[in-house]
């Protein structure tokens, strides 16, 4: 290949990066909406066996291990097993935030491959009670908000994020139930 080629391509890749050699939140977003429709497009269901491409691991497709699977292959970015213990990585790299559901003042603060995190959307066996996860793609030219993962009811694909929707949930004590609510988003990048 002749040096200025090289040197052109290098600087055409160069420029397509964010800083560090990174991509962009905005491609990150693009790459995992991309994979998130070829998932669905595919038929891969909530909790069954998924062979990521170039793997040799079949991966089971719940909500955390989708989430885990789109960040490595979107950024190489190695994220935690379960939601639970993604929240708890991204809590301890100062990475996190609580909000509540119904303020809008957080909603200018959350970006194109956040995290998003509920709890109590099933019975947890752990703390904190952190039952599921997506990602945050960015909002649709009419304003509504979108996300990426794998949701029990319907398998993994594209979403409308609805923060104060109640997802899932449980029977705590006698006819009393505990909804599913959306409390934080973090960011891995």
């Amino acid at each position: 290949m002749q040096p200025l080629l090289k040197l052109t391509l290098a600087l055409l890749i160069a420029g397509s990066m964010g800083a560090f050699g990174q991509m962009t939140r905005d491609e990150v977003a693009n790459r995992i909406e991309t994979n998130a429709r070829w998932l669905a497009s595919q038929g891969v269901e909530y909790n069954r066996s998924f062979l990521p491409p170039g793997s040799t691991q079949a991966l089971a497709m719940d909500c955390s291990n989708t989430v885990k699977w789109f960040y490595a292959d979107a950024t190489g970015t190695a994220l935690a097993r379960t939601a639970s213990s993604q929240y708890d990585q991204l809590r301890q790299q100062r990475r996190l935030w609580r909000v509540n559901a119904a303020s809008t003042s957080w909603l200018s603060k959350l970006k194109p491959g956040d995290l998003l995190f509920w709890e109590n959307t099933y019975k947890p066996k752990r703390k904190p009670p952190i039952t599921h996860v997506m990602v945050y793609l960015g909002r649709n030219a009419d304003g509504s908000m979108r996300m990426a993962g794998s949701q029990s009811s319907r398998g993994v694909d594209v979403y409308t994020f609805k923060p104060t929707v109640a997802y899932g949930g449980y029977n705590w004590f006698l006819w009393f139930k505990k909804k599913g609510r959306f409390v934080a988003f973090g960011r891995p990048l």
